[in-house]
């Protein structure tokens, strides 16, 4: 009998449905295929990204993953069967599950008040806190967060105001909580869809790491605003070059204040400077 022998592999792509499907941390980063995640690391000899671990423990589409920012060799992800998993990378395995999210995880993040924390929600909510270790591990509601009247895309933590989070929603608004303060559901839609009933999902929304309120957010066919998460407005607004250019990812440049980058579904990526004017222009 002949033996079959794997000379080469063509990694499945990043599927482009979900948002929350790359993420990074350190010299590592991640993407999901529907039923796979795949890990890659620099190569610090040959100065290369190489594919170092594939994770399959998901049955359906994966729906979002997030890496741990307090622990590099920890991530998690979710998926359509209703299973949320927390992988070390370092030892290519599952370290914990949850086997009912009580619907499909659109968005999760690692709580900013926790190392064994994580959030996820799914459609109009509520958000779910699990905390699968320590001394008192389970899984709780957000005290605010639910009752949305348009779908979640995604939601981020701020990463300096502990407890702050955003919400981005299919109709293009956006819900803001922040403890002590008055919650701020379905704000800041696009001008061009205010009194109507159509949608324009929010499909990018990062925090400005050099700012404590200010707010970068990309709706599908609106373009990207800047927008002041306190006093609810909008403060930029980018533009597209044509109607058919769209933002599937964003990113703030740290080391350059107000530099941001993007990603569209041509993978193409533009490099904008917020230079605080009304009306700029993505490139």
């Amino acid at each position: 009998m002949a033996k079959v022998k794997q000379v080469g592999l063509l990694a499945a792509g990043c599927q482009p449905w979900n948002k929350d499907v790359c993420a990074a941390s350190g010299d590592r980063f991640a993407y999901c295929a529907t039923l796979a995640i795949y890990i890659y690391q620099l190569d610090q000899q040959y100065n290369e990204f190489k594919l170092r671990s594939i994770m399959s423990e998901h049955k359906k589409t994966i729906t979002a993953i997030s890496w741990c920012p307090d622990n590099p060799d920890l991530f998690a992800s979710a998926s359509a069967d209703n299973l949320l998993i927390v992988w070390n990378v370092a030892e290519q395995k599952a370290v914990a599950r949850l086997d009912n999210t009580k619907g499909v995880p659109a968005s999760v993040s690692w709580c900013w008040n926790s190392a064994d924390g994580v959030a996820f929600v799914s459609q109009r909510g509520p958000l779910y806190i699990w905390v699968y270790g320590g001394p008192d591990p389970g899984l709780t509601v957000h005290k605010e967060a639910h009752s949305f009247l348009s779908d979640i895309c995604l939601f981020r933590w701020h990463p300096t105001k502990k407890g702050k989070l955003v919400f981005g929603h299919t109709d293009g608004s956006l819900s803001v909580f922040q403890p002590g303060s008055k919650s701020q559901k379905h704000v800041l839609r696009p001008e061009s869809l205010e009194g109507t009933d159509e949608e324009d999902p929010v499909s990018a929304l990062e925090w400005d790491p050099l700012s404590t309120d200010y707010l970068l957010v990309s709706n599908l066919h609106n373009g990207i605003r800047l927008v002041d998460s306190e006093a609810l407005n909008c403060i930029t607004s980018f533009c597209f070059p044509s109607a058919a250019a769209s933002v599937q990812c964003l990113a703030w440049v740290p080391s350059a204040p107000g530099m941001f980058i993007t990603g569209g579904k041509c993978v193409c990526v533009c490099v904008c400077v917020c230079d605080l004017v009304p009306s700029a222009s993505v490139c």
